[in-house]
C-alpha cells in the first residue's frame, strides 16, 4: 500500500459544517411567515438609518481611534488595487526576509496569517494588541507592536468603499459629499451639526467579480443550452431568453437583501446588498457571494435610495461591460441582474407593491384574497378559486403609471420601482419566490403549528399528544454529514433553523406513519413529493407537470381538511412555485440559503456599536482578497505552513490526513486493517473476479471517500452520530456498507466494496389526480445478502428512517441546495 500513500488531501464534504446561515432568530423567522398578521410594511419609508462614523478596523470600536474620518471617504471608483500597501510590504526585502535563519516563515507571511487567525477568531482590539506583543516576545521583531502601524498595512483597502449621504428630513439621495447648504429635495437647512444627514456605504461590483472571474476562469459555467431537462439555472426557460442574444462571456447575477438583526438588546439591524454570479460552478457561488452595499439603522432603508448606486452600476456593466483576463487572454463580459431572491416583506418593498396582508397582495398573480376571521382577529388568504390573471412587467408599468396618477395603490401596485431601470430585468418574473422562506420556514413550519399546537387540540389534524413519541422517533435518525444539524425535539421547534425544517420535511413522511391521520397523511405526501422534485439535480417536463399537479391539490385540499383561515400567503405561493422552477431551475438555484449564511459571517465582521458598516465592509474585502494573495505566497511553503493557512481561509474544508488514493474518486481514510475474507464475502466477490485468482488476505478499511463523500462502514457508523453508510448504486440498488477492500489480482491491488444489499419492498402511494406515485422518492427496504461493487457504482449517499412500527425506508437525500 505504500504506494499509494497520500499525506494530505483537502476534502469540503469530510465532515458536517454548521450552516450558521439558517434563520433561527425567532422575530426574524416570525416576519417572514406569510400566515402571521402584520402591520402593513411602506415600501417607502423616510426614515433614515442614523450611525456615526468611525474608522475602518479589524476590530472593536477602539480600533477606529487611530483613523481619521477622511481615510475611509474615497472617490467614486477607487484605484481597483485593495492590497498596494500590503503586496508592497510582502515583496519588499523585509516582508521577504525570513523571521529567523532557517524559519520556516518569513515576515510577509506571519502578517498574513495573523490577518487570517484575527478574522477568523473574530479578535478585538486589546486581543490583537496581545497577540501582537506575544509574537515580539517570541521571535522580535517578527512583526510590528504597534496597532496602527498593523493597521497601515491594510489603508488601501478602503480606497474602494463609497460613502453615500442622504436627507434625514426627507430621505432623499444626496450623494458623495453633502458640503452644500440645503437639502436640494425638502430644501431643509444643514448646519455643522451633522444631524440632517445619514449615510450608508457601497462598494463596487467591477473589481470584486474580476478578482473572482480571473481566480474561477478555469472552471466558468457559461450558458449551455443543450438540456431538455432542467440541472442548474442554465436550463430555465427565463435563462434562456436572457442569454438569447448575449454573448458566451456575457454573466448574470443573483441578488439578494434583507434585514439581519445585530443586537438582543435593540433594533438595530444590517441590510446588506449581496450579488452572486450565476456562471460559477455551483460548489463555488456560495463561496463567492460578493458584498456590495452595508447600510444600518434601526428601519428599513429606502429603496430607492440604498439601491441607487447598485443600479447605476448594473446599468454600466450591461452597456460596458468588465474586462478581465486569463490564460486564453483578455475577455470583455457584460454583466446582467437576472434574480433577486429575498423573502415576502423584502420583495413586497423591493416592487413598491403592497405587502402580502393587503389587497393584490400577490407579486406575481392579480388574486385579490379574502379577509376572514381567525383567532381573534382577522387575516388575509388566497383560496384557489378558479385562474387568477398573471402579473407582467407591462401591466405592472401601467399599475404604477395608474398609482402616480391617482395617488392611491392601484391592483397592488403603489408605484414605479426602481428595479425597472435595471437593463433585461423583468420586475415580475425576476423576483423569485425563495424557497427556503416560503416553503421551508413559511409552509412546513405552519403545518407543524397545526399538528402539534394546543390551540388546535379540538381538531382531527391535532397530533400534539404524540410530541414526545415523533421528538423520539426524530431523535433516533442518524443521518449523513451532510445534514450538518441533528434532528432535535419538537419541543424546541421555535428555536429550530431553517436547515432544520428543511429536513424535518423530508423525513416527516415516514415518521408520521400510524401517527398523523390517513387524509392528513396523504395530502402532506403531495407537498413532500412535489418539493423533493423541485429540488432534484435533474427535472423533467414529467417531473414539472407532476410537481404542479401535486402543489394545486395541496392547497385546494388545505382549505377543506384545515379550514379557509390557513390558506396563508405562503400556502398559495406554492401554486406559483413550479412555474418559477421553469424559469429559472431548481429551488436550490435560486434559494437565499448562501446570503443568509453569508449574513451570519458578515455578523462576525464587527465589535462594538461604532462604525459597523465600515468594519464590515473592510474586513469582508480583506477576506475576500486574501485568497489571491494565498496562492503564490504560500506555494514555496512547507506542507504544515500550507495546511495551516488553509485552515485559517474563510471557506477551510477539513484535511484528510493519513489517506491512501487508488484514485482520485476512491481514497481509503486511516491505516488499513489486514485481514482475510470470509467465506461470504468471498461468494460476493466471485461476481466481479475469477476465483482463481482471488487472494484472501485483504486491506479493509472501515473509512473511506468515494466521489468526495465520506463513507464509514455500517458497524462504525453505530457508535457515532451520523450514517454514512446507506448509499444508491447507479445500477438503482441501495447498500448498507461494509468496508473498503484492496484485493491482490495479478499482482496489482483492486478496489473493491463489501456491504449488505437493502431489498427493495412494496411501498406506494399512488394518486390519481397526479397519476404517479407521490412516495417515490422514499424506497422501503430490508436487509438482505452480502454484495460486491466497484467504487465507480456509487451514485449518492442516503438517509435511512425507521417508522414507528419497525419498518426502514431510505430516501436518497438531496444535497443539492448551493450551501452543501
Amino acid at each position: 500500500m505504500e504506494n499509494c500513500r497520500v499525506n494530505q488531501q483537502w476534502y469540503g464534504s469530510l465532515g458536517p459544517t454548521d450552516d450558521e446561515g439558517d434563520v433561527m432568530d425567532d422575530d426574524y423567522a416570525t416576519a417572514s411567515d406569510g400566515e402571521d398578521d402584520f402591520a402593513e410594511t411602506q415600501g417607502m419609508e423616510n426614515r433614515p438609518a442614523n450611525q456615526q462614523w468611525d474608522a475602518p478596523g479589524l476590530s472593536d470600536d477602539e480600533m477606529g481611534d487611530d483613523m481619521d474620518e477622511d481615510d475611509a471617504t474615497t472617490d467614486d471608483q477607487g484605484d481597483g488595487d485593495n492590497f498596494a500597501e500590503i503586496q508592497g510590504m510582502i515583496n519588499s526585502d523585509t516582508g521577504k526576509a525570513p523571521l529567523y535563519p532557517n524559519s520556516l516563515l518569513d515576515h510577509g507571511q506571519l502578517l498574513l496569517l495573523v490577518i487570517a487567525f484575527v478574522l477568523k477568531h473574530h479578535l478585538t482590539g486589546t486581543c490583537l494588541e496581545d497577540l501582537l506583543q506575544l509574537l515580539n516576545c517570541i521571535v522580535p521583531g517578527s512583526i510590528m507592536l504597534s496597532k496602527y502601524l498593523f493597521h497601515k498595512n491594510f489603508e488601501s483597502c478602503q480606497s474602494q468603499v463609497q460613502k453615500h449621504y442622504y436627507c434625514n428630513h426627507c430621505s432623499e439621495y444626496i450623494g458623495f459629499e453633502y458640503d452644500i447648504a440645503e437639502c436640494p429635495a425638502c430644501n431643509i437647512p444643514f448646519d455643522d451639526t451633522d444631524n440632517h444627514v445619514s449615510f450608508f456605504l457601497y462598494t463596487p461590483i467591477e473589481p470584486q467579480l474580476k478578482t473572482i472571474l480571473e481566480q474561477n476562469n478555469a472552471s466558468m459555467n457559461f450558458p449551455n443550452h443543450h438540456h431538455d431537462d432542467i440541472t442548474d439555472i442554465h436550463e430555465g426557460l427565463k435563462y434562456k431568453q436572457l442569454f438569447s442574444n448575449l454573448s458566451e462571456d456575457d454573466l448574470s447575477i443573483t441578488w439578494n437583501c434583507d434585514g439581519v438583526p445585530l443586537f438582543k438588546s435593540s433594533k438595530t439591524s444590517i441590510w446588506p446588498i449581496q450579488v452572486m454570479i450565476n456562471e460559477l460552478p455551483k460548489e463555488q457561488r456560495a463561496r463567492n457571494v460578493i458584498l456590495c452595499g452595508v447600510w444600518v439603522g434601526d428601519t428599513k432603508p429606502t429603496v430607492h435610495v440604498y439601491f441607487k448606486p447598485f443600479v447605476d452600476e448594473m446599468k454600466h456593466l450591461a452597456c460596458n461591460g468588465i474586462q478581465w483576463e486569463d490564460e486564453n487572454g483578455a475577455h470583455v463580459s457584460r454583466v446582467f441582474c437576472a434574480v433577486c431572491s429575498c423573502d415576502a416583506v423584502a420583495r413586497c418593498i423591493m416592487q413598491n407593491f403592497h405587502q402580502f396582508n393587503g389587497s393584490f397582495g400577490c407579486s406575481i398573480c392579480l388574486h385579490e384574497g379574502e379577509m376572514v376571521e381567525r383567532g381573534d382577529g382577522h387575516t388575509r388568504v388566497y383560496p384557489v378559486r378558479g385562474v387568477s390573471e398573471q402579473r407582467t412587467a407591462n401591466n405592472t408599468v401601467r399599475h404604477a403609471s395608474e398609482a402616480c396618477v391617482a395617488n392611491a395603490v392601484v391592483k397592488g401596485v403603489k408605484g414605479p420601482s426602481i428595479f425597472s431601470l435595471l437593463p433585461k430585468f423583468n420586475i415580475i418574473d425576476g423576483f423569485v419566490p425563495d424557497y427556503m422562506h416560503c416553503v421551508i420556514l413559511g409552509v412546513v413550519r405552519q403545518f407543524s403549528r397545526l399538528w402539534f399546537d394546543s390551540r388546535y387540540h379540538c381538531k382531527d389534524f391535532y397530533i400534539g399528544n404524540s410530541i414526545d413519541n415523533v421528538s423520539h422517533l426524530m431523535q433516533s435518525l442518524k443521518p449523513p454529514m451532510e445534514m450538518a444539524r441533528l434532528p432535535r425535539s419538537l419541543s424546541e421547534r421555535k428555536f429550530w433553523k431553517a436547515s432544520e425544517w428543511r429536513n424535518f420535511l423530508f423525513y416527516s413522511p415516514i415518521i408520521l406513519i400510524g401517527i398523523l391521520p390517513d387524509a392528513f397523511m396523504r395530502h402532506w405526501w403531495l407537498l413532500v413529493f412535489a418539493i423533493a422534485n423541485l429540488s432534484s439535480s435533474n427535472i423533467s417536463t414529467a417531473m414539472l407537470t407532476k410537481s404542479r399537479a401535486a402543489l394545486l391539490k395541496f392547497v385546494i385540499k388545505a382549505e377543506s381538511l384545515y379550514g379557509l383561515e390557513h390558506l396563508s400567503y405562503n400556502v398559495h405561493q406554492l401554486t406559483h412555485l413550479t412555474q418559477y422552477v421553469g424559469n429559472w431551475g431548481p429551488l436550490w438555484a435560486t434559494s437565499a440559503f448562501p446570503f443568509e449564511n453569508n449574513n451570519q459571517v458578515l455578523k462576525r465582521l464587527y465589535h462594538g456599536t461604532n462604525g459597523i458598516a465600515n468594519q464590515i465592509m473592510k474586513n469582508n474585502l480583506i477576506w475576500n482578497q486574501l485568497n489571491s494573495i494565498y496562492d503564490y505566497l504560500f506555494v514555496p511553503c512547507s506542507e504544515e505552513i500550507q495546511s495551516f493557512n488553509h485552515h485559517l481561509s474563510r471557506h477551510s474544508s477539513r484535511i484528510v490526513q493519513n489517506a491512501f488514493s487508488v484514485s482520485h474518486d476512491c481514497i481509503g481514510l486511516g491505516q488499513p486493517q489486514l485481514r482475510f475474507l470470509s467465506d461470504n464475502e468471498k461468494a460476493a466477490l466471485i461476481s466481479i473476479f475469477d476465483n482463481t485468482w482471488l487472494h484472501s488476505e485483504v486491506n479493509s478499511f472501515a473509512r473511506f471517500m468515494l466521489k468526495k463523500k465520506l463513507i464509514h462502514s455500517h458497524e462504525y457508523s453505530n457508535n457515532t452520530k451520523h450514517m454514512d453508510a446507506i448509499i444508491s448504486l447507479s445500477s438503482g440498488m441501495y447498500v448498507a456498507v461494509g468496508s473498503l477492500l484492496f484485493i491482490n489480482v495479478s499482482n496489482s491491488k483492486v478496489p473493491v466494496i463489501i456491504g449488505t444489499e437493502l431489498r427493495l419492498r412494496n411501498f406506494s402511494i399512488y394518486d390519481t389526480d397526479v397519476r404517479s406515485n407521490v412516495a417515490v422518492a422514499f424506497r422501503k427496504v430490508s436487509f438482505a445478502n452480502l454484495v460486491a461493487f466497484k467504487p465507480s457504482h456509487f451514485e449518492s449517499k442516503c438517509l435511512m428512517i425507521t417508522s414507528e412500527r419497525g419498518a426502514h425506508y431510505v430516501i436518497e437525500w438531496p444535497g443539492n441546495d448551493l450551501t452543501s
